[in-house]
């Protein structure tokens, strides 16, 4: 039977919306957010990754974007707020996967603290077979080594492993590792793929 690996974020748990943004620069109120939001994701890999903790991320920012120093604790928590909502349909499509017999992973960028977060927030992540965290492994996709690990936390092969993601980028880090990899565009994408592992 094949191993199924999936995303966290635009696959199984709500993305941050423009709204959400909205919000957190509000709370920063950068004077210049251009130059916000580039340093934002210009650490983000290192923050994912667990190099940078909390702190060092948004003072990282502040110094890059010239801006005043932080509430770092305040803008985690501002961000995180928006980030722990779970798409209903897509949990209950992989808990179901799980309970027909299918190995099911996780493999996602996500900090430490968001992840501690998540995982009280989710108990269901416990019922997957591994749960590969970019911030637990101290490396984000499309690393290569990311979809190396995940792949064996779930004791497969990459050809044997179908991986499941919304950007583009990470599906060809996927795809260059040698796993099968399928773009998510909604529960319906996922279904069809799924229908051919049958």
């Amino acid at each position: 039977m094949p191993k199924l690996l999936f995303d966290l974020y635009g696959v199984l748990l709500r993305p941050a919306t423009p709204e959400a943004h909205v919000e957190l620069e509000r709370f920063l109120a950068p004077a210049n957010p251009e130059a916000f939001w580039e340093a934002y994701n210009y650490f983000r890999p290192d923050y994912d990754a667990g190099i940078f903790s909390d702190s060092h991320y948004w003072n990282e920012i502040a110094a890059r974007a010239g801006m005043e120093p932080i509430d770092c604790a305040g803008a985690v928590a501002c961000e995180n707020q928006y980030l722990l909502e779970a798409d209903s349909e897509m949990v209950a499509l992989v808990k179901g996967l799980i309970g027909e017999g299918f190995s099911v992973g996780i493999l996602s960028n996500i900090p430490t603290t968001l992840a501690e977060q998540v995982r009280a927030q989710h108990p269901w992540l416990a019922e997957c077979a591994a749960v590969t965290l970019s911030c637990d492994i101290g490396v984000a996709k499309p690393h290569p080594e990311a979809y190396r690990v995940a792949v064996d936390a779930l004791a497969a092969q990459p050809k044997d492993t179908h991986f499941f993601d919304d950007r583009i980028d990470y599906i060809e880090g996927a795809t260059y590792c040698g796993l099968q990899s399928h773009l998510f565009t909604g529960i319906d994408s996922a279904r069809e793929v799924l229908r051919g592992l049958e």
